[in-house]
């Protein structure tokens, strides 16, 4: 089975999958009105975020797979591209072990450093090549999840001990 035949079957389980679930949500219970965002706001807002990144998944597919027809590409045997390895490990590997070093650190450093360092290491690994495009992303990034997560749906985030916490109490 060739890449775009998988890509088409994994789009269709996500649209398939959030179209279950956008039928099940309106049977959640609200209790509580004082916020915005309730129970049933947000499955919504992810459930139809999933939809339109499924049809959009499956219409790049078709797009990529047009293209590579007409340029009818032949790749001839032994030109591959060599392998991209980290300390002999392949890169999915890598990342498993920023994310578990991620987890590890969050409550020592708490969610701002750790989530900046998480963020920079894994757009390095993905192969940004500007040293200010990953630091940009991922302050940006951490930002948007505290003011998401601590202020809007007052989430308690992981603060850190120490000097860490102390520095993120100026933030949330």
């Amino acid at each position: 089975m060739n890449q775009a035949k998988k890509d088409y079957i994994f789009y269709s389980i996500v649209i398939i999958f959030a179209v279950f679930f956008l039928t099940s949500t309106p049977q959640i219970q609200s209790t509580n009105q004082s916020f915005i965002i309730g129970p049933t706001t947000w499955p919504y807002i992810l459930l139809i975020l999933m939809v339109f990144l499924g049809l959009y998944g499956i219409v790049s597919t078709l797009i990529k797979a047009k293209i590579m027809k007409s340029e009818e590409i032949t790749a001839v045997q032994g030109e591959t591209e060599p392998v991209r390895k980290i300390f002999k490990l392949s890169i999915p590997i890598v990342s498993l072990l920023v994310v578990i070093i991620y987890v590890l650190l969050l409550n020592i450093i708490g969610f701002i450093f750790s989530t900046i360092l998480f963020l920079y290491g894994i757009t390095l690994l993905l192969g940004t090549k500007k040293q200010w495009t990953a630091i940009l992303f991922s302050i940006i990034t951490m930002a948007i999840f505290v003011i998401l997560f601590s202020v809007l749906l007052q989430i308690p985030l992981p603060r850190g001990v120490g000097v860490f916490r102390a520095f993120s109490l100026f933030f949330y």
